[in-house]
């Protein structure tokens, strides 16, 4: 009897008798490790606890001492003891003589593979103007948070120096790991380049009025440094009749 009759006649004994589930044909060339790799294949299908052929058990963590372990589930394949990554399914080695550096180092650079494609979100409130704030969903980004933290430095008076405080570096690491406090010079920088800005932005309106301006000055004081200081504001009706006011100088 040729290949093909004997898989013919497995094929109609299988619809006679109204069996269910695939059917592992003999290979056509008679090798029966191709069988094997089907019912294997066929294996992995129904149980999805089994990695090329071999069955995963998963391992009690008993009292592992690093957190890290909380994003990774301890199992045994062949034999041999792993660590399964609970997003990306990846396994690395999970022997104690294997150490935790690389288990830190797969997690961290997931997380920051998640924030940076901006796949990561987080449900927060966005302070709007007068103290009102919304709930939006927001991903992290390094650039915005450092201009905001200018915005609040020349809006509040803070000083420079605070980017150096210790307590400070350590409230804005319990709020978000992955921001680096910017150097005292970087803030300078960057409350520089907001004043460069907001001043393009007012010259711009200015230029657009088509009412009068009238100009004032003023006595100010620095109330961190208890400086005197003389400030110039433009005051106009815009073309919607408001009444604005701008700091020029």
């Amino acid at each position: 009897m040729s290949t093909e009759e004997v898989q013919g006649a497995v094929v109609s004994q299988h619809n006679e008798h109204g069996a269910s589930g695939p059917i592992l044909a003999p290979a056509i060339n008679g090798n029966n490790g191709n069988v094997e790799a089907a019912q294997a294949a066929h294996t992995s299908q129904q149980n999805p606890n089994v990695v090329n052929g071999n069955v995963e058990e998963v391992i009690d963590l008993g009292r592992l001492k690093s957190p890290v372990w909380g994003h990774y589930t301890k199992v045994r394949v062949s034999g041999v003891i792993k660590a399964k990554c609970n997003y990306c399914k990846k396994f690395l080695g999970g022997e104690s003589n294997n150490g935790i550096t690389h288990l830190k180092n797969h997690t961290k650079i997931y997380v920051q593979k998640k924030i940076k494609d901006g796949s990561q979100k987080i449900l927060g409130p966005h302070y709007l103007a007068q103290g009102k704030e919304d709930m939006v969903a927001t991903a992290f980004n390094s650039e915005f948070s450092k201009r905001e933290l200018a915005i609040a430095i020349t809006m509040h008076e803070y000083p420079l120096s605070i980017v150096e405080h210790l307590y400070f570096k350590r409230f804005v690491c319990s709020l978000q790991p992955l921001f680096t406090v910017p150097c005292r010079n970087t803030m300078k920088k960057e409350v520089f380049k907001i004043f460069d800005t907001e001043r393009g932005k007012i010259q711009t309106v200015l230029d657009n009025n088509k009412g009068r301006i009238a100009i004032t000055t003023d006595m100010w004081t620095a109330t961190t440094q208890k400086k005197g200081y003389m400030v110039v504001t433009a005051h106009y009706i815009n073309n919607s009749w408001v009444l604005r006011s701008h700091m020029l100088r």
